[in-house]
């Protein structure tokens, strides 16, 4: 019976952290101004993605999902995003940058390194 009332408690707060990404993947797939965003290393085959939602509210999993969507607003779209340039190292990695949703997205850089230069907030998850 212990166990029963953490369990009970638990509950609603698991639900709660789940309905946020579950949304996000919902918008982002019926294009309502949120995306789903991947990074995949062409030489590595490892991938990572992450979830935005910008409009009503901003959500999903994306760790800096506020400055990733201030970026696209001033921009006016992710391939428009222009990030501060910064010094990165002459080594061939490619990694390809992919949106879907609102905008769909894909770009080729050489490394991971010229990705964050230059879009910045957006794939920095």
């Amino acid at each position: 019976m212990n166990r029963i009332v953490p369990a009970l408690v638990a509950a609603p707060v698991l639900a709660l952290a789940l309905a946020v990404p579950a949304h996000a993947a919902e918008a982002a797939q019926a294009g309502e101004n949120g995306y789903i965003l991947r990074v995949h290393g062409l030489a590595s085959a490892e991938t990572r993605e992450a979830t935005l939602v910008c409009e009503p509210v901003v959500a999903g999993t994306h760790p800096r999902a506020e400055e990733a969507c201030e970026a696209i607003a001033e921009a006016g779209s992710i391939a428009k995003v222009e990030s501060e340039e910064q010094a990165c190292p002459f080594v061939y990695d490619p990694v390809v940058a992919v949106a879907y949703g609102t905008e769909n997205y894909r770009e080729e850089f050489s490394n991971e390194c010229v990705l964050m230069s230059e879009k910045g907030a957006v794939f920095d998850f």
